[in-house]
Protein backbone atom coordinates (compact mmCIF):
# COMPACT_ATOMS: atom_id res chain seq x y z
CA UNK A 1 0.00 0.00 0.00
CA UNK A 2 1.24 3.64 -0.81
CA UNK A 3 4.12 1.69 -3.13
CA UNK A 4 6.45 5.05 -3.87
CA UNK A 5 5.86 4.11 -7.89
CA UNK A 6 2.28 4.53 -7.81
CA UNK A 7 0.78 7.36 -9.22
CA UNK A 8 0.18 10.26 -7.13
CA UNK A 9 -2.64 12.90 -7.96
CA UNK A 10 -4.31 15.53 -6.26
CA UNK A 11 -7.53 17.31 -6.87
CA UNK A 12 -7.86 20.85 -8.14
CA UNK A 13 -8.86 22.10 -4.70
CA UNK A 14 -5.98 20.83 -3.08
CA UNK A 15 -3.17 21.91 -5.82
CA UNK A 16 -5.40 25.46 -5.64
CA UNK A 17 -5.19 25.72 -1.71
CA UNK A 18 -2.60 23.90 -0.39
CA UNK A 19 1.31 24.86 -0.79
CA UNK A 20 3.23 22.06 -2.92
CA UNK A 21 5.02 22.51 0.49
CA UNK A 22 2.19 20.51 2.64
CA UNK A 23 1.85 18.59 -0.21
CA UNK A 24 5.04 17.13 -0.04
CA UNK A 25 5.53 16.45 4.12
CA UNK A 26 2.23 14.56 3.83
CA UNK A 27 3.55 12.27 1.17
CA UNK A 28 6.68 12.34 3.27
CA UNK A 29 5.05 11.16 6.56
CA UNK A 30 3.91 8.41 4.07
CA UNK A 31 7.08 7.04 3.10
CA UNK A 32 8.36 7.63 6.19
CA UNK A 33 5.79 5.02 7.63
CA UNK A 34 6.06 2.63 4.87
CA UNK A 35 10.11 3.02 5.16
CA UNK A 36 9.58 1.66 8.57
CA UNK A 37 7.41 -1.05 7.70
CA UNK A 38 4.67 0.34 9.31
CA UNK A 39 0.96 -0.99 8.74
CA UNK A 40 -0.84 1.34 6.49
CA UNK A 41 -4.54 1.76 6.00
CA UNK A 42 -5.71 2.70 2.75
CA UNK A 43 -7.14 5.77 3.84
CA UNK A 44 -4.83 8.12 5.85
CA UNK A 45 -6.41 11.12 7.39
CA UNK A 46 -4.29 14.18 7.91
CA UNK A 47 -5.40 17.01 10.30
CA UNK A 48 -3.75 20.01 10.04
CA UNK A 49 -3.46 23.11 12.57
CA UNK A 50 -2.00 26.46 12.92
CA UNK A 51 -0.09 26.46 15.93
CA UNK A 52 1.35 30.25 16.31
CA UNK A 53 3.52 30.42 13.30
CA UNK A 54 3.85 26.27 13.60
CA UNK A 55 2.12 23.78 11.11
CA UNK A 56 0.88 20.77 14.05
CA UNK A 57 -0.16 17.51 11.44
CA UNK A 58 -2.19 14.96 13.15
CA UNK A 59 -2.04 11.73 11.05
CA UNK A 60 -4.53 8.87 11.51
CA UNK A 61 -5.74 5.39 10.23
CA UNK A 62 -8.60 2.95 11.00
CA UNK A 63 -6.97 -0.16 10.98
CA UNK A 64 -5.03 -0.44 12.85
CA UNK A 65 -5.38 2.15 14.87
CA UNK A 66 -2.41 4.51 14.80
CA UNK A 67 -2.33 8.23 15.26
CA UNK A 68 0.97 10.17 15.16
CA UNK A 69 1.51 14.07 16.04
CA UNK A 70 4.22 16.09 13.77
CA UNK A 71 5.12 19.77 14.51
CA UNK A 72 6.96 21.88 11.97
CA UNK A 73 8.23 24.75 10.78
CA UNK A 74 7.12 25.95 7.43
CA UNK A 75 10.19 27.02 5.27
CA UNK A 76 8.11 28.35 1.75
CA UNK A 77 4.37 28.60 3.09
CA UNK A 78 2.13 29.82 5.93
CA UNK A 79 0.22 27.16 8.40
CA UNK A 80 -3.16 26.00 7.70
CA UNK A 81 -6.05 24.47 8.89
CA UNK A 82 -8.25 22.05 7.62
CA UNK A 83 -8.27 18.07 7.08
CA UNK A 84 -7.32 16.30 3.87
CA UNK A 85 -7.24 12.36 3.11
CA UNK A 86 -4.58 10.23 0.84
CA UNK A 87 -6.42 7.24 -0.38
CA UNK A 88 -4.75 4.45 -2.03
CA UNK A 89 -6.96 2.82 -4.06
CA UNK A 90 -5.06 0.01 -5.66
CA UNK A 91 -3.77 1.64 -8.76
CA UNK A 92 -3.39 4.98 -7.80
CA UNK A 93 -2.64 7.42 -4.86
CA UNK A 94 -5.17 10.50 -4.06
CA UNK A 95 -5.18 13.65 -1.80
CA UNK A 96 -8.33 15.25 -1.36
CA UNK A 97 -10.65 17.16 1.03
CA UNK A 98 -12.99 14.96 2.57
CA UNK A 99 -15.62 17.16 1.10
CA UNK A 100 -14.49 15.43 -2.60
CA UNK A 101 -15.19 11.81 -1.29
Amino acid sequence: MFEKEKPRYATRQIASNVSVEIQVLLWTIIDNQRNNQEPLDYLQMFHLQRISDMQMITNKQEQPPMEMVVRLDLKESQPIDTTIWIIDDGSHCIMLFPNEY
